[in-house]
């Protein structure tokens, strides 16, 4: 409504509907107190101001009609006005009593109007505007009947008490309409906020029934792979090495839905970690571009890079969740593209702390409408079902890169529209240039390697992951074996399982190193499903000298493996 504002039209029209609905008692009342007052004043006098009451109570009704609107139609003027006009008719029985009874109609007239006021405290709290239209005439009633007094008794005394009384009435109605109307404010806004706090629940609750039902459809599909891999291993063993690449990559779809399960429950924690170590920054462009280059040339796409010679040849940061993000962002540009271009932008701006990387991925795939732009970055979310059907996925790779992007002290923001493509633009701060370390040379033939765990499918994992190397690998499933093998023979580095059931792997590694034996300085890599720096310090202060997350890949296994038996060496020769 054109001059009011918002906040003005909705208290107005919940004082309007209360009153509406509070109708028939008005009406019940007004005819109690025209027979009250009939008994003073007559009855002819009463009838008239009683019908004359009711005709202002109608046109209230016929003004505002909450069937046919959704809010008050009218300027604020003409509802302030139809409540003054309410009052005035209201409080004039009142007045006429007064000079027509005297002291008398001055006795009844008191309780009249305390009522009268208090029935505009109670029906007006929306509404400081109504309030004031109700309170005023009765205001000015009230002022004569002081008048009155005075002239009924000739004492000023008398006027000026009740003046005191009455005045003293006003303000604690204004007081306790002010009081009531802060009140009702909080809770309508404690109720809002329980609304607004149980659409979200609802929302949420939805989207993680649909992630729930995303999962067991993204475990199905690996799962099945594995097991027909390996029924096709038995019975077509010529084609063995087919089959056992299916196999790998089934496992590693289910590492990277694992991954990212407990990448978005650290960070819901708020246990999220970011290394700082030196690496090669255009290396790792260059591989992750080589990696997708066969996928985005299978499609008919061309995946271009630009400004690589303006980044620095070494920086220091986190290289595997950078990895992590730059091989979501073209992932995903790659899947969502049909036809045309991916082009991966690089640049920066180097300062005396480190370089600010910027990285665009562009596309030129559908584009996103503003709804779905909106919630690309919420966890849980994959624009809509059709595409989880379409492009599978968990629908968190984009949720955890920002999120990562932020610790890493910047930001991950797209541009978009329908039919335009997108623009994923990534910003982080790495530090200044370092020289990359060096990569452990791996383990030798003949290395002796204890791996203790209870499960049997770990155990052999393990083993086939080690017999490349062309080391010797022993097999204890419990901790009370693992210390008896290594009491009878040495060992050059023990992998130990942290949670194992009766004696875990912390305790008898605090064992191994109490006791005198040929492995009592054995290097000791704690294998768990938790890298928790608490859990970390947990297994350094049993006595274990390294850790390795679950899952474990033979890659991450052979690089711990050889710093392991490298700081063993180092050890040695120091002694």
């Amino acid at each position: 409504m054109p001059g009011a504002s918002a906040d003005t039209v909705v208290g107005l029209t919940k004082t309007m509907l209360a009153r509406r609905r509070g109708a028939r008692s008005r009406i019940a009342v007004s005819v109690v107190h025209a027979a009250a007052f009939g008994l003073v004043v007559g009855w002819e006098p009463a009838t008239v101001w009683l019908a004359l009451y009711l005709a202002i109570q109608a046109a209230e009704v016929l003004l505002f009609d909450p069937d046919q609107d959704a809010a008050w139609r009218h300027p604020p003027v003409v509802g302030w006005g139809v409540l003054a006009m309410n009052a005035l008719v209201y409080g004039s029985l009142a007045l006429f009593a007064v000079s027509r009874a005297g002291v008398v109609g001055l006795v009844l007239a008191g309780p009249f109007f305390a009522s009268a006021v208090l029935n505009a405290l109670v029906t007006t709290q929306r509404s400081s505007g109504a309030f004031i239209a109700c309170i005023t005439p009765l205001l000015g009633y009230l002022a004569l009947s002081v008048w009155t007094a005075f002239g009924l008794s000739g004492s000023w005394s008398f006027a000026a008490a009740l003046a005191l009384i009455l005045g003293l009435m006003v303000f604690s109605s204004t007081v306790t309409w002010r009081a009531v109307a802060a009140s009702q404010a909080v809770v309508r806004a404690a109720r809002a906020e329980a609304e607004r706090r149980r659409a979200q629940a609802e929302a949420l609750t939805d989207a993680k029934s649909a992630f729930v039902a995303m999962v067991s459809h993204e475990l199905r599909t690996p799962i099945s792979a594995i097991l027909a891999g390996a029924e096709a291993v038995g019975r077509d063993p010529a084609r063995a090495a087919e089959h056992a690449a299916l196999i790998g990559q089934a496992g590693r779809m289910m590492r990277a839905l694992l991954n990212d399960l407990l990448d978005l429950s650290k960070m819901e924690a708020g246990r999220m970690r970011i290394e700082d170590v030196a690496f090669d920054l255009p290396g790792l462009i260059r591989d992750a571009v080589a990696f997708w280059s066969s996928e985005a040339a299978g499609k008919g796409l061309a995946l271009t890079v630009e400004g690589l010679e303006n980044l620095p040849d070494q920086a220091s940061g986190d290289p595997t969740r950078l990895s992590q993000i730059l091989n979501n962002l073209l992932s995903n540009a790659i899947k969502f593209t049909e036809a045309g271009a991916v082009t991966l932008s690089l640049g920066g701006t180097a300062g005396p702390g480190g370089f600010q990387l910027r990285l665009a991925v562009c596309d030129t795939g559908p584009g996103l409408t503003a709804d779905r732009l909106a919630r690309l970055f919420t966890p849980f979310e994959q624009g809509g079902a059709a595409t989880a059907r379409t492009h599978g996925g968990t629908g968190l790779g984009l949720a955890i890169s920002r999120e990562l992007a932020r610790l890493m002290g910047g930001d991950l923001t797209c541009l978009s529209a329908p039919g335009e493509g997108s623009t994923f633009t990534l910003q982080v701060n790495l530090g200044a240039a370092a020289p990359a370390p060096g990569r452990s040379p791996p383990p030798e033939a003949g290395v002796r390697v204890l791996v203790v765990d209870d499960h049997e499918v770990n155990r052999r994992a393990l083993d086939l992951m080690l017999e490349p190397l062309g080391v010797t690998v022993v097999l204890a499933e419990s901790g009370a074996e693992a210390l008896d093998r290594a009491a009878i023979q040495p060992f050059d580095v023990i992998l130990m399982d942290v949670h194992m059931p009766e004696l875990d792997g912390r305790e008898t590694t605090r064992r191994l190193r109490a006791r005198a034996g040929p492995n009592a300085r054995t290097p000791v890599i704690a294998c768990t499903g938790s890298d928790e720096p608490a859990e970390i310090e947990r297994c350094r202060q049993a006595g274990m000298t390294g850790h390795i997350a679950k899952p474990i890949d033979a890659a991450s296994l052979h690089r711990a493996l050889a710093e392991a038996l490298e700081a063993a060496a180092r050890e040695s020769a120091a002694a």
